[in-house]
């Protein structure tokens, strides 16, 4: 591990602002999160601290939420200028109408995932049926379960969902209510604290097969076309903060604790980063920039969404996505 002196070097040369000070206000932005704070959200909370966003003349409020659909729902409603929701809901919201955009993929690698007591002897997704699973009501992978489960060979309704707030999955798998829970992958170290690390099963829904893009930053059409810049800047300093993270994780840690405070386990947050980065910084990510969206895995992400049978239609693969505000930062290799 490096030294402090070394890593705050290190830090600090990634943080480097732009030349030239920005003289105007401050626009006000409101970034809304799709969860309380995790590991993913780190990032946004460095760029914040480490005066990213000030750089690029933005004052971002940053919002704790309850589920990309509530997410992609306020960002529709303009009750914030840009949100964090998974692909899958927000092509489900486009499919019902909804007037937003993806303007970057946060996961490059989908980080849909079900969490068990390894003694439960699950092999796989097909051990599931008959099954409680504890989800929160606006959870993305309500979404993504019927594609999902048929890729499986199962039926959608083989398991019965239970509904729980986000930050209670764990505590109702540890107590033997619910038999699983539909959770992020990046959230590991969490069910390790919770049901030991002897005792933690997993399935990643991409390991099985299951190839699509996850959570991403969204805005309203309006926004993005008539605010271009205010899309450019913010995605420059969000991604410059992903940057920075990737070299001094415990840094992005530790400025989200330092705001969010209370309820945050700094140290067992930042045992997730190193599941965070894996899914965020990858081969695609360090050949095309951060957040770049390639249109083939897009392409698979509609298909598998579309599969699931959920969908009021079918949204153009055109409308759904753009890069025309990607600065393509690229995280160290």
């Amino acid at each position: 591990m490096q030294p402090n002196t070394t890593r705050r070097a290190v830090l600090a040369a990634a943080l480097v602002a732009p030349a030239i000070a920005r003289a105007e206000t401050a626009i006000p932005v409101t970034l809304q999160m799709n969860w309380f704070g995790s590991g993913d959200h780190a990032p946004l909370f460095l760029a914040k601290r480490a005066g990213l966003y000030a750089a690029e003349g933005l004052d971002v409020t940053i919002q704790r939420g309850t589920g990309s659909a509530d997410a992609a729902r306020r960002v529709e409603l303009k009750q914030a200028e840009f949100g964090i929701a998974d692909a899958p809901t927000t092509i489900a919201a486009v499919a019902k109408g909804a007037n937003i955009v993806m303007l970057a993929v946060i996961f490059d690698k989908a980080a849909n995932n079900a969490f068990f007591r390894r003694s439960r002897g699950f092999q796989g997704a097909k051990d599931f049926a008959g099954r409680k699973v504890a989800v929160a009501p606006a959870d993305s992978h309500r979404v993504v379960w019927p594609a999902f489960a048929r890729s499986q060979g199962l039926e959608p309704g083989a398991i019965t969902f239970v509904n729980v707030r986000p930050e209670g999955k764990q505590a109702i798998v540890a107590s033997g209510d619910v038999d699983l829970a539909f959770d992020l992958y990046s959230g590991y170290p969490l069910w390790e604290k919770a049901l030991g690390k002897d005792d933690v099963g997993h399935l990643l829904w991409a390991d099985a097969g299951f190839n699509l893009y996850g959570l991403c930053y969204v805005a309203h059409r309006d926004t993005v076309r008539e605010k271009p810049g205010l899309c450019r800047r913010f995605l420059a300093a969000t991604h410059r903060g992903w940057a920075a993270t990737a070299r001094d994780p415990k840094a992005a840690v530790d400025a989200m604790v330092a705001e969010s405070g209370a309820g945050l386990d700094g140290p067992t947050l930042l045992a997730t980063m190193p599941y965070v980065l894996e899914l965020c910084v990858t081969e695609r990510s360090r050949e095309n920039g951060l957040g770049w969206m390639l249109p083939e895995l897009m392409q698979a992400t509609l298909d598998i969404t579309a599969s699931g049978g959920t969908l009021e239609k079918v949204p153009p693969l055109e409308g759904l996505y753009t890069n025309a505000f990607n600065s393509r930062i690229r995280p160290a290799t």
